[in-house]
């Protein structure tokens, strides 16, 4: 093996000769109130955020307690219309065949009435809606008859 001679260099660099100093400094007015700010901000949205989570319980809440009592209210309507069916049912049964029919007849009649009733209506809404077309097509009839003449 074959060693050669080997040559080292060194530099020098040249040092400040002022020492940095390791200690922190003192946050600046403007820093301080920045930080002040955020900390303030996020505890206000911190508040919000547990008031809306609140909100939100309350209602889930209200919402469970306000089902409740209506399927008890529905369960208590649905066998009160069970109750009246079968006794209705059993007073047709009794009932005799005359009240029936004076029954379907009074019945028949309340619809008859009421058919008649709602065909007046509704002549009398169609016939005021061509009064009034009509009077818009004098109106019309008569501006264009002005117009002629005044241009004769």
């Amino acid at each position: 093996m074959h060693h050669m001679a080997e040559t080292t260099k060194t530099t020098t660099t040249k040092r400040s000769t002022t020492a940095r100093s390791t200690a922190r400094k003192t946050p600046s007015k403007s820093t301080g109130r920045r930080v002040r700010t955020v900390a303030k901000n996020e505890t206000r949205e911190a508040a919000q955020a547990n008031v809306r989570a609140a909100k939100t319980t309350a209602k889930q809440g209200r919402g469970v307690a306000e089902r409740a009592a209506l399927v008890s209210v529905g369960a208590t309507l649905e066998a009160r219309d069970r109750a009246v069916a079968i006794v209705s049912e059993l007073r047709s049964v009794t009932a005799s065949p005359e009240k029936q029919i004076g029954k379907f007849e009074r019945r028949g009649s309340t619809a008859r009435t009421k058919l008649e009733r709602d065909v007046r209506k509704a002549r009398t809404r169609l016939e005021r809606e061509l009064r009034g077309r009509r009077r818009d097509a004098e109106h019309l009839v008569s501006a264009a008859k002005e117009r002629v003449s005044a241009i004769a």
